[in-house]
């Protein structure tokens, strides 16, 4: 499951932010991720993983999720009085067997 956020629906009423059990949503002035990172309401502590930024609020702020603390429970989608949240479900397929796993005729060395 993955948060999808709509800015075009967002009225900054912070109660995402109010309902989020890990403190990873945050609505704040834009600006380089390094320093970014400090002002959440969390501060995002492992720089390895990408923070989820939103641009294109009325006010000129931008929504910020640390997808590293998110727990995709959909309390912040259930809260939201616009539906500016949205939880989607998606399948991700990837193979794992090599080619001698596969369902189809494998060339004999002569």
């Amino acid at each position: 499951v993955q948060t999808v956020f709509a800015p075009r629906l967002c009225i900054e009423c912070d109660a995402c932010v109010d309902i989020c059990p890990m403190d990873c949503i945050s609505f704040t002035q834009d600006g380089e991720e390094k320093e970014l990172r400090t002002r959440l309401q969390a501060p995002a502590l492992n720089l390895t993983q990408d923070l989820y930024v939103q641009s294109g609020l009325k006010t000129g702020r931008v929504m910020v999720k640390d997808e590293d603390v998110c727990l995709h429970c959909g309390l912040c989608a259930e809260r939201c009085p616009t539906g500016a949240w949205d939880m989607q479900k998606f399948l991700l397929d990837l193979t794992h067997a090599g080619p001698g796993c596969r369902n189809h005729p494998q060339k004999k060395a002569a």
